[in-house]
């Protein structure tokens, strides 16, 4: 069987991927979160997006406008950066907020994360080029998927030795200041494209 595609696939997303935006996020999920969850996370919301890309490709675009994905994105970055570096005054108030995170499964707002920082993104274009290149979608998706993952789990294990070495506030900041930064970024290019 020939397996360039995979090949090509798993070099051209790894290589787009090295210090893009999502190496930093990982970074700030894997100091917030436990490591495992995050990888699944971060490995499922990959496979969907890149799946998406292979069989859906633009047709995404057409239907709903990106400018409308990305406002949501924008929100939804700095309302969770907000979120998670916001004072909390009260003890009890303390106590019920990190009630409901533990309650809350991280795999989810790890995916969540992870699939909104990445939709429409160079990735999943070169993703849907590719597939239309080579004609094998199977391939262009795993490939695509596991460069992904792959240069990911750098911000990942870095973020793991952090949340060791620093204190839970300083953890929040970090985290929270990069999910508002994204959230910035993204209105940023919103109104760049405009």
């Amino acid at each position: 069987m020939h397996f360039m595609p995979l090949i090509v696939s798993f070099l051209v997303i790894a290589i787009a991927e090295l210090g893009d935006k999502t190496q930093l996020l990982t970074l700030a999920l894997a100091a917030k979160y436990p490591m495992e969850k995050v990888i699944y996370g971060i490995f499922s919301a990959t496979a969907v997006l890149m799946f998406i890309a292979v069989l859906v490709g633009g047709i995404i675009q057409r239907i709903i406008p990106m400018i409308f994905i990305s406002i949501l994105a924008g929100a939804f970055f700095i309302i969770y950066g907000l979120i998670i570096i916001a004072p909390i005054k009260k003890e009890e108030k303390k106590e019920e907020s990190e009630k409901m995170i533990r309650s809350s499964d991280p795999f989810w707002i790890v995916f969540g994360s992870f699939f909104l920082a990445e939709i429409g993104d160079k990735t999943q274009l070169a993703t849907f080029a590719m597939t239309a290149k080579y004609g094998t979608p199977i391939q262009i998706w795993i490939g695509a998927t596991l460069g992904m993952v792959f240069v990911n789990l750098f911000g990942l294990l870095i973020g793991n030795v952090l949340k060791n070495y620093l204190p839970e506030k300083a953890i929040n900041y970090l985290s929270g200041g990069v999910f508002i930064v994204f959230g910035a970024l993204t209105f940023l290019s919103i109104l760049h494209k405009i």
